[in-house]
């Protein structure tokens, strides 16, 4: 009689076995598929986000939109599309975008017009710390930094070496031609320029970076042949009491000589001199997952030797922009 309850209980606990086994055997499968099905959406989304539409609304008030003396204010609203491409979501090698922006201000209509922009980047590794990257960029009916509505072709080249993986220095040259419409040919020139830069990133997203650049404009006509240096530091943090929040401070000098240009100072005739300050501050904040928003302000200041080429200007934006991808 005992002999029959042991055998019993070994074939019970023998099924117990059996069961809890494949119960586990089946959890394990169930989660292995939860698994890679999240592995194939991940794989999808990042396959998707490689190629994605973009649509912003910007609206802009500026003190002095002419940058003279007269001091011309104007409201302005400029509303683009974009198209973009980058070949690794995580670290791309090719990227290309396209945009058309349609530029409208009050005031003035010297600004209004749409303008396009194309841009190609190619970067390619070569051992563990140096990094080469090739640039090349066509921008019609553009605006410059001295509000100049051209044409612009830009080929730049672009060595990056990483001294430690949160500290970078680059030199960088490019070869640029800038276009005018008829009445402006004697503007038509070639401005290239060469230089350098640093960058150092720090803890919690923050980065700084600071560049230097030489440009020679050579125009077919002598009055606006120059030559330039630029300095521009840069810096960018996150928000502490928000991390899609972040701050993003620019500051540029940029003393400028002129080689043709005479002028009268005093009874005297002297080369004309000018020097540039820009300081904009914007404020970014990611309303949704591709819903960006960012406030902006600019001041611009340009001291001259050239009484009537004085000028002080205030530029306040805020701008929307919308990503969805294919």
């Amino acid at each position: 009689m005992f002999k029959a309850i042991s055998l019993n209980i070994i074939f019970l606990v023998a099924c117990s076995v059996q069961v809890l086994g494949q119960t586990s055997a089946t959890e394990s499968s169930k989660k292995k598929a939860a698994k890679a099905k999240v592995a194939k959406q991940e794989l999808a989304e990042i396959t998707k986000r490689r190629f994605w539409f973009s649509m912003s609304l910007g609206t802009f008030f500026d003190t002095n939109i002419t940058h003279d003396e007269q001091e011309v204010r104007s409201f302005g609203v400029v509303p683009s599309f974009g198209v973009h491409f980058r070949d690794n979501v995580e670290k791309p090698s090719f990227e290309a975008n396209y945009e058309v922006g349609f530029h409208r201000y009050t005031g003035t209509n010297e600004y209004d017009r749409v303008s396009h922009n194309f841009d190609a980047s190619y970067r390619r590794q070569f051992g563990k710390k140096i990094y080469a990257r090739t640039t090349g960029e066509v921008s019609l009916k553009g605006s410059s930094e001295d509000r100049e509505v051209n044409n612009n072709y830009v080929l730049e080249q672009q060595l990056q070496y990483r001294i430690a993986p949160s500290f970078r220095v680059a030199a960088l040259a490019a070869y640029r031609v800038k276009r005018y419409d008829l009445i402006e040919q004697d503007s038509n020139a070639i401005d290239s320029y060469a230089g350098a830069k640093i960058e150092k990133r720090f803890a919690h997203e923050r980065r700084f970076e600071f560049e230097y650049r030489y440009d020679h404009n050579r125009t077919q006509g002598p009055r606006n042949r120059y030559l330039r240096r630029t300095y521009t530091a840069e810096f960018s943090t996150p928000l502490s009491f928000r991390r899609q929040d972040a701050l993003l401070f620019e500051l540029r000098y940029s003393p400028r000589a002129y080689t043709r240009r005479l002028i009268s100072v005093n009874g005297e005739r002297v080369a004309r001199r000018d020097q540039r300050w820009v300081f904009d501050v914007t404020y970014e904040r990611l309303l949704r997952p591709n819903v960006l928003m960012a406030a902006s302000y600019s001041f611009e200041k340009r001291n001259s030797n050239d009484e009537d080429k004085r000028f002080n200007s205030n530029l306040f934006g805020l701008t929307f922009t919308f990503d969805w991808w294919k």
